[in-house]
């Protein structure tokens, strides 16, 4: 039977759309309950995040600022509402991600809501001054959190639907570090980009860091985490029996919707890169298999979700992030990688060997079978510990990429991950952290300065080095 199009496209994915699975929301077509699902829960953090911005700015809460909020917040609703009712989560769930938190505050009646707005006018009418919000934080800026980790204390729970939540004071600082306070950019204010993200004490390259020293036996393994963490317990349990430390690029949206496993995540040891916010792609590689950086997205753009990642980081666990990223689908270039210096972050890639099939992305993210890119859990380790082989070097330095979700139901590549790791340590391999294996690498004499490097002009520039 031949499956009719519509002639339309995916507005998440890009897929075509057939005609029996159309799914819409709003004026919006999908080719997919899970695309709606997930371009819903976008637009959800997003205009979250914004009465969050709007809500932690300072200065004096005039008429026209709490309009604003009371436009903000109503937009929050709205999305929030359509969410709820795509996922039939009602207000009540208690148990449920970050993302459904809101409706617990404006689930309320609407006489309540216009109630709140005409307060609000009134107080600014008479010219008085809304108190400061100090570290109150409006419960979208942090998720429901439920187990803690190691030494990682709870922030308390609201006491009613309508309280804010009150974070608890952040841990002090390491000596080495200085918290600079994290500017979130305003929906209203596109060209208003945030303060400089305080970089570490090694200036930040723009060049892309794919494998360290060939001549020290050490290995780190990395982790992607975007807005599913199906198998994240597993491989926390396995990396702890064998007490080793990785580097886990996270996207804002997995901090805001699995807080207790990124506590659990630091507790342990581990390093927290930057993954993006909304995992965007970046370049037109999708469409012309070229890194060219993609029209809508600009420096304020990037540093954007470089800054949402952050304040949800920041605000979960008290700490900075680690200043490396991965650029989500692997899409960057020379233009997106000095921006990113900009921010102090250093792009972190993953090890590619002598010919184009040999490399050290598993590939754990493929779950149709019959790709000619499937690997299966067996072939996922032999490719790892057979490496390089026969050649100087071999494994040394390497970076390897796997991810903490899988689609597949069997074959799941995660679980050979014990057996992988003890043979590497049996092998005296290092299993290091990202930082640790810049640490030893040998620099390169050509450096790239973060504010030096133009827009490529030609697509041969912009290939990822």
């Amino acid at each position: 039977m031949r499956v009719k199009h519509s002639g339309r496209q995916c507005r998440r994915c890009g897929d075509p759309i057939h005609w029996g699975a159309v799914r819409l929301v709003g004026a919006h077509a999908y080719c997919a309950e899970a695309c709606a699902i997930i371009s819903l829960a976008d637009e959800a953090s997003r205009t979250a995040w914004n009465l969050a911005a709007l809500e932690m700015a300072r200065g004096p809460r005039d008429l026209r600022r709490r309009v604003r909020l009371a436009l903000a917040g109503w937009r929050a609703t709205q999305v929030q509402r359509r969410l709820d009712r795509r996922l039939d989560a009602g207000p009540g769930a208690d148990l449920v991600p970050w993302i459904w938190a809101p409706s617990a505050i404006v689930g309320s009646p609407p006489r309540v809501l216009a109630g709140l707005i005409l307060v609000l006018v009134a107080w600014g009418g008479a010219g008085g001054l809304a108190p400061e919000t100090g570290a109150s934080v409006p419960l979208p800026a942090i998720a429901r959190t439920g187990l803690t980790g190691p030494g990682v204390p709870a922030p308390p729970r609201e006491s009613s639907a309508s309280a804010p939540l009150i974070l608890p004071a952040p841990p002090p600082e390491p000596r080495d570090v200085v918290p600079t306070p994290v500017s979130l950019p305003s929906a209203d204010r596109p060209g208003t980009l945030p303060s400089p993200r305080p970089g570490p004490a090694v200036p930040v390259v723009a060049e892309d860091f794919a494998r360290g020293n060939m001549g020290i036996r050490e290995i780190a393994f990395t982790f992607d985490g975007h807005d599913a963490a199906n198998v994240t317990v597993e491989i926390l349990d396995m990396l702890r029996a064998r007490d080793v430390r990785v580097t886990m690029f996270l996207g804002g949206q997995f901090v805001r919707l699995f807080p207790d496993l990124v506590r659990r995540m630091v507790a342990d040891g581990h390093e927290i890169g930057n993954h993006l916010d909304t995992h965007p792609h970046l370049t037109t590689y999708a469409r012309n298999h070229r890194h060219d950086t993609l029209p809508g997205v600009t420096r304020e753009f990037l540093m954007g979700e470089f800054r949402r990642v952050e304040a949800s980081f920041r605000a979960l666990t008290g700490r900075p992030m680690a200043p490396y990223w991965r650029a989500p689908y692997g899409e960057h270039n020379a233009e997106l990688r000095a921006w990113a210096a900009e921010a102090g972050y250093r792009h972190v890639g993953w090890t590619r060997g002598a010919g184009t099939a040999e490399d050290l992305d598993t590939r754990d993210w493929v779950a149709d079978t019959s790709s000619r890119i499937y690997r299966s859990r067996e072939e996922i380790a032999a490719r790892i510990l057979e490496f390089g082989r026969d050649r100087p070097g071999g494994l040394n330095g390497g970076i390897v990429l796997m991810h903490l979700s899988t689609q597949r139901r069997t074959d799941r590549p995660h679980e050979s991950l014990p057996s992988v790791l003890r043979a590497l340590q049996g092998q005296g391999y290092r299993l290091v952290t990202t930082s640790e294996l810049l640490e030893h690498a040998v620099p390169r004499q050509a450096r790239v300065s973060p504010g030096a490097a133009p827009r490529p002009s030609s697509p041969a520039q912009a290939l990822v080095q």
